[in-house]
């Protein structure tokens, strides 16, 4: 009798974890709908699974509107305790995995998706040859990823503030006016920097709300500047400069990347942003995830990629491409 009571105690005090992982993911993605999507479920499931984790709690933890969902005040609560289990979650999993020195297994990666497109895509292929055992996973989203799935290492612009959290610098990324040379044939050069603020210029947006990178400099000549393209998908700007589109920031990689297609506009308008690569605590123990953090610092190796270096490097040191200069 004793031991019944037990079992019925202990089936009545467990928590459904995945009815956590679920209110996590209705809570970063904002709607019920894009949850599902994260999850692989369907909405109903995502509803229902809701209303039972409310039930069980006692409380409301968010409000359901057309547009979406807000948190209430415990829903915040218990958003809090969820990013902590998820924290703690990672490190048991880094910690216990620490003893497995094999280059083998799933290792997830998150990087933004400009570096992920021109510069990490082209070396992935070389490192599924020489490391066949490892299924790597590319994340370009820090919103992407669900519950207990956290990225065990990261391409990140800001510092890292986690004291457990190993971290290595890569170095930075120099960003100049470039254009395509279909662009310049169309509008011609300009001939001073006046000349060129009165052209067609494309604007990356999520670095004005999100990583705040331009300075006080780059904003005073920025309120000048008529933007006729906006988009918050790096390569989407990258790829409607590169076909005609206008003149937009980008990274002096890319001169070297396409130096027969693009021009550098240098009007003495740069901008630096340093890089770092982010380990989950512990996990830079792991066998497999340690070969994709050194292949990861080998192929940012500023040495012999000296558009990477944090000291700036001009285009025209390791390319040939095209440079327009102001008339004097």
């Amino acid at each position: 009798m004793d031991s019944q009571q037990t079992t019925i105690d202990l089936r009545r005090n467990v928590f459904d974890w995945e009815d956590l992982q679920i209110f996590h993911a209705v809570a970063t993605t904002g709607s019920m709908s894009a949850a599902a999507n994260v999850l692989g479920c369907q909405q109903p499931t995502v509803s229902k699974r809701m209303r039972q984790l409310e039930s069980r709690l006692g409380a409301q933890l968010i409000v359901r509107r057309a547009d979406g969902v807000s948190l209430t005040e415990a829903g915040e609560v218990a958003l809090d305790y969820a990013r902590t289990m998820q924290r703690s979650a990672q490190q048991l999993e880094s910690r216990v995995a620490g003893s497995d020195k094999s280059a083998t297994g799933e290792v997830r990666l998150q990087a933004s998706d400009g570096l992920a497109t021109y510069w990490l895509s082209r070396h992935i292929p070389r490192f599924m040859r020489v490391h066949p055992g490892i299924d790597l996973t590319l994340n370009g989203s820090p919103n992407g990823t669900p519950f207990g799935r956290a990225p065990d290492l990261s391409i990140t612009f800001l510092p890292e503030k986690d004291m457990d959290a190993r971290t290595d610098a890569l170095g930075s990324l120099h960003f100049m006016p470039f254009a395509s040379r279909e662009f310049i044939n169309t509008y011609g050069a300009p001939q001073s920097a006046h000349e060129a603020l009165n052209l067609r210029f494309l604007k990356l947006q999520q670095y004005d709300r999100d990583l705040e990178l331009w300075g006080d400099r780059v904003e005073a000549v920025d309120s000048y500047i008529n933007y006729n393209f906006r988009t918050d998908i790096s390569s989407v700007l990258f790829e409607t400069m590169r076909h005609g589109g206008g003149i937009a920031m980008a990274p002096t990689y890319l001169a070297a990347l396409y130096p027969d297609e693009l021009v550098i506009l240098d009007y003495d308008f740069k901008q630096d942003v340093r890089f770092w690569l982010k380990y989950m605590p512990e996990s830079h123990r792991v066998g497999r995830i340690k070969c994709v953090g050194d292949w990861i610092n080998e192929i940012f190796e500023r040495k012999n990629n000296p558009w990477f270096r944090d000291e700036f490097c001009h285009p025209s040191e390791f390319s040939d491409i095209e440079v327009i200069r102001p008339q004097k």
